[in-house]
């Protein structure tokens, strides 16, 4: 029994009736009727009782029913899965990002994608630069965020996000217009941790290398927001992205830096010879959002 012939079999056994049936197929009624014998002649069973005045499905008949209509619909189910899996509409997305992408684009983007591709599986993970591109280049990652300098000719990148970096202070300091860092150089500095691949700890140190400042001590954080929080304790002052200074902390106020380094670059970073459809309209959004 091939497809064709299930499809034969579950209309005349909805509609009871051969030219209605063969009404729905397209077919002429004495061709549906041949089809149908030839499929009871290669099951070996009769699979309706016909008569002038009805047609009817026997024990047999009724039995296979079930099964025909289960199998038809899982059918459909997957060639409709198919054709939105290669429209971008379905499918698996391995997503993995440094702290700083979590405030603005990456948010953004990641909402518009849910909204035009409910059914989508999306895997978030938060990792260092290094272990975002090993994924990236493994199979295990789609798409990464993060701030790196990029030397494969694998992977494509494309700048999603600029931010210009502000001081976190605590708010019991009462600093007028722009910050130099020297007036702070006694001060702990909270900084991100230096990951082995360019990140944004770099920016930092950029940063205090052009006001001419070495900190006399250093506290490191892997997240942003938890740096944030130690300003909010006192212990000390955090360069961090202007993007962040809309999460209020009680405790902290933001300053633009009086010597600022260039704008920091996220850039989101995939294997460029990636097959994903899923991939490709995250691309298109990301790219409309930047």
């Amino acid at each position: 029994m091939d497809l064709r012939q299930m499809s034969y079999f579950l209309a005349v056994a909805e509609e009871l009736h051969f030219r209605h049936a063969a009404e729905v197929l397209h077919l002429s009624q004495p061709s549906l009727s041949q089809q149908i014998r030839q499929l009871e002649e290669e099951l070996g069973v009769k699979l309706f009782e016909r008569t002038n005045r009805r047609v009817q499905l026997t024990q047999a008949g009724e039995t296979l029913l079930p099964r025909v209509r289960g199998i038809l619909h899982s059918i459909k189910e997957a060639c409709d899965e198919t054709k939105r899996v290669d429209q971008g509409f379905a499918g698996f997305l391995n997503i993995s990002f440094v702290s700083t992408a979590l405030v603005g684009v990456l948010q953004v983007a990641i909402k518009e994608l849910q909204a035009q591709a409910p059914g989508i599986d999306l895997q978030l993970k938060e990792c260092e630069p290094k272990e975002q591109i090993a994924g990236i280049l493994n199979g295990t990652t789609d798409i990464g965020f993060m701030h790196a300098r990029l030397d494969d000719d694998e992977l494509a990148s494309t700048v999603v996000q600029r931010d210009e970096l502000v001081v976190a202070l605590p708010q019991e300091i009462k600093e007028e217009g722009p910050v130099d860092l020297c007036r702070y150089k006694e001060w702990g500095a909270i900084m991100p941790s230096p990951f082995t691949a360019f990140g944004f700890y770099n920016h930092v140190q950029r940063a205090y290398n052009l006001a001419g400042v070495t900190p006399a001590k250093v506290v490191y954080t892997n997240l942003i927001i938890g740096g944030i929080n130690l300003v909010a304790a006192g212990m000390g002052i955090a360069l961090v992205p202007a993007s962040f200074q809309y999460i209020q902390v009680r405790g902290v106020v933001y300053k633009p830096l009086l010597m600022p380094p260039p704008a920091v670059e996220l850039l989101a970073v995939w294997k460029r010879e990636s097959p994903s459809m899923l991939l490709r309209r995250f691309l298109g959004i990301l790219d409309r959002c930047s």
